[in-house]
């Protein structure tokens, strides 16, 4: 593991957000703690921000002039429904577009509690019809990250249910997909986790506003109870010592039963979504793989991997 991964988990783990129903949660505070953390991220010199709203969302258009001006990637950050922003993935959102050749559009949906379920989801889908009129779908890739991972395969489900066309590509960073399943790596890898403590029972008070199987089984907030079919190429990658884990195996190996193409990435040790920050010299080297996907995406092109695929530091399950 890098100095700087270690690093960083250090300053995650120190900063872990805890939640317990029995308190009362700042979101507003948290957020705006958020944006005063990433006040010092430099974007490269030549991707321009550009502030425009798609569907009715307010938005992030980051461009390079060297980029093709044909294709986007329609990213959807995390933070569990409560907390994230684009501002605050600027690093990260910045990489995509200067070294990894995408220009990115970035929603900002609405957050739960002051907006709960179903707004994240839908505001997502809002952006994604907008793109439609812009771009060939087969020229749309949807990345997302945690519970933006979620965003993007809840997405998926929209524009099935609408009749409209698929993108050319779904890429998921450690997403949740499910919550009333406690799978083994929630409670395995509680120490190794710099995410929130009890992820569940905030979705179900915060975003969800229900613990009813009607609404935490509803394909939208859990895209694991979905149906697949109809959907574009999945690719998913997670790490070994994340809480996430086995929601990217069990959706991985529930579309794999059902002949679905997808592929997922494993890492071992890693901090929850790695990949985001870029100046970890692990998540730059994974990040060549998604440049790859981002590719073959584009290309109309997927190489499916019979199992999943197993990067650096990864020993077995865990």
């Amino acid at each position: 593991m890098s100095f700087m991964h270690s690093m960083v988990f250090h300053f995650c783990k120190k900063g872990k957000r805890r939640y317990s129903p029995d308190e009362p949660q700042d979101y507003p505070a948290k957020r705006a703690a958020e944006v005063r953390q990433n006040r010092f991220v430099r974007i490269p010199k030549q991707v321009q921000i550009t502030e425009t709203v798609l569907g009715g969302v307010p938005a992030e258009l980051l461009t390079h002039p060297k980029n093709p001006t044909d294709r986007i990637v329609l990213y959807l950050h995390g933070g569990g429904f409560v907390v994230g922003s684009v501002k605050t993935r600027r690093m990260f959102t910045g990489y995509l577009a200067d070294r990894l050749g995408y220009n990115v559009a970035a929603p900002e949906y609405r957050l739960a509690p002051e907006h709960p379920f179903p707004a994240a989801p839908q505001d997502c889908f809002a952006a994604y019809r907008v793109l439609l009129n812009q771009y060939a779908p087969k020229r749309i890739v949807l990345l997302g990250e945690s519970a933006g991972g979620n965003l993007v395969l809840s997405v998926l489900l929209q524009i099935k249910d609408a009749g409209l066309p698929m993108p050319a590509a779904a890429l998921c960073i450690a997403p949740c997909v499910q919550f009333d399943q406690v799978l083994p790596s929630h409670t395995e890898n509680r120490e190794t986790e710099a995410m929130v403590d009890n992820l569940s029972g905030e979705v179900f008070d915060a975003y969800l506003c229900s613990r009813e199987e009607r609404v935490t089984r509803d394909p939208l907030a859990a895209p694991y109870y979905g149906d697949f079919t109809g959907w574009p190429p999945i690719c998913l990658w997670a790490s070994g010592s994340e809480v996430l884990r086995d929601d990217s195996l069990i959706l991985y190996e529930k579309l794999k039963q059902a002949g679905h193409p997808c592929n997922l990435y494993l890492r071992g040790g890693m901090v929850h979504t790695w990949l985001t920050i870029p100046y970890i010299p692990e998540a730059r080297k994974d990040l060549s793989t998604v440049k790859a996907c981002l590719d073959n995406a584009m290309s109309g092109m997927f190489s499916e991997e019979s199992g999943p695929i197993y990067l650096e530091g990864y020993h077995g399950k865990g």
